[in-house]
C-alpha cells in the first residue's frame, strides 16, 4: 500500500491525472491518486502509479 505523501507525489507529476472534483482550499489545493477519475480500488487503471513513483525515487 503506498502513502498518502506518494500518491499526492505522483499525482503532482502525472499528465494523465483528473480530478473527480475541482475543490480549491483557501491554503492550497490538494491532489492525489485517490482523488482522480482513473484511481480505483486503491489502483491506477492506466497502469501509471508504480512508472512514475519509480522515476520520482530515482531523483
Amino acid at each position: 500500500m503506498s502513502s498518502i505523501r506518494e500518491k499526492m507525489l505522483v499525482a503532482e507529476n502525472c499528465i494523465a491525472y483528473t480530478p473527480k472534483s475541482f475543490t480549491i482550499h483557501m491554503s492550497f489545493v490538494s491532489q492525489g491518486c485517490s482523488s482522480c477519475v482513473s484511481y480505483i480500488n486503491d489502483e491506477c487503471n492506466k497502469r501509471l502509479f508504480e512508472q512514475i513513483n519509480k522515476i520520482i525515487s530515482i531523483n
